[in-house]
C-alpha cells in the first residue's frame, strides 16, 4: 500500500499532520511548511527535504536514514534522540531555533554555518564534526560531547554547559566566554597568572 504522503510535493502546507511511527520512503518536499505536525518515531527514508521549515512540530526519534536536508529551518518543538548523521548528504544551510534536541547525535557530519539557537543539546553528540562558521547562541549545551571537532571560525560565545576537549578539536577564531577560555588554556597546559592560573 503507497504511503498518502508518498511522491512529491512543492510549495505545500502542512499543518497538525500525525505521522507517528510510520515509515515514509522517497518522498520529495520542496518549499513545504510543516507547522504542528506530529512525527515522533517516523521513518523518514530516503526522502529530501529543500527550503523547508518545522515549525512547532514533534520529531522525537525520528528516523532519517538515506535522507537529505538542505535549507532546512527547524522553529520550535522537539526533536530529541534524532540521529542526524544518518543523513545521506551534507547539511547545507540549516538553522534550529527553540528546539529541544536533547540525545541527538550528530557525529561525523560537516556543519559549516549552522546555526543553533537557543537550542537545548544537553548530552547531544558532536565528534568528529566540521563546526567551522557555526553558532550556538542562548543554547544548553550541559552534558555534550564536542570531541575531535573543526570549530574554525565557531561562536560558542554564547553557549552554555559547554564542554569543549581542546586537545582533540582545531580551535582557530574560535569564540568562546573567558571562562571557558581559562579551562581550555588549563586543559592545555598553559597558565595564565594574569587569570588565576
Amino acid at each position: 500500500m503507497t504511503h498518502p504522503l508518498a511522491g512529491e510535493h512543492i510549495g505545500q502546507q502542512f499543518e497538525a499532520l500525525s505521522l507517528c511511527d510510520t515509515a515514509l520512503r522517497g518522498a520529495i518536499f520542496e518549499g513545504c511548511t510543516f507547522t504542528a505536525c506530529r512525527l515522533e518515531g517516523c521513518a523518514l527514508l530516503d526522502c529530501r527535504f529543500v527550503d523547508c521549515s518545522f515549525e512547532g512540530c514533534d520529531l522525537v526519534d525520528v528516523a532519517l536514514t538515506g535522507s537529505a536536508m538542505t535549507g532546512v529551518e527547524l522553529i520550535g518543538g522537539r526533536a530529541m534522540g534524532v540521529d542526524w548523521s544518518s543523513l545521506r548528504t551534507l547539511m547545507l544551510e540549516l538553522s534550529f531555533v527553540g528546539v529541544r534536541m536533547d540525545y541527538a547525535s550528530f557525529s561525523g557530519l560537516p556543519l559549516q554555518g549552522v546555526e543553533f539557537r537557543d537550542c537545548a543539546l544537553r548530552e547531544a553528540q558532536f565528534q568528529d564534526c566540521d563546526l567551522s562558521r557555526a553558532s550556538f547562541p542562548g543554547s544548553d549545551l550541559t552534558g555534550a560531547r564536542l570531541q575531535g571537532c573543526t570549530l574554525i571560525a565557531a561562536d560558542l560565545s554564547g553557549a552554555r554547559g559547554l564542554d569543549l576537549h581542546a586537545a582533540s578539536c582545531t580551535l582557530r577564531g574560535t569564540k568562546v566566554e573567558l571562562g571557558t577560555a581559562v579551562l581550555l588554556l588549563a586543559q592545555l597546559g598553559v597558565e595564565c597568572p594574569e587569570l588565576g592560573g
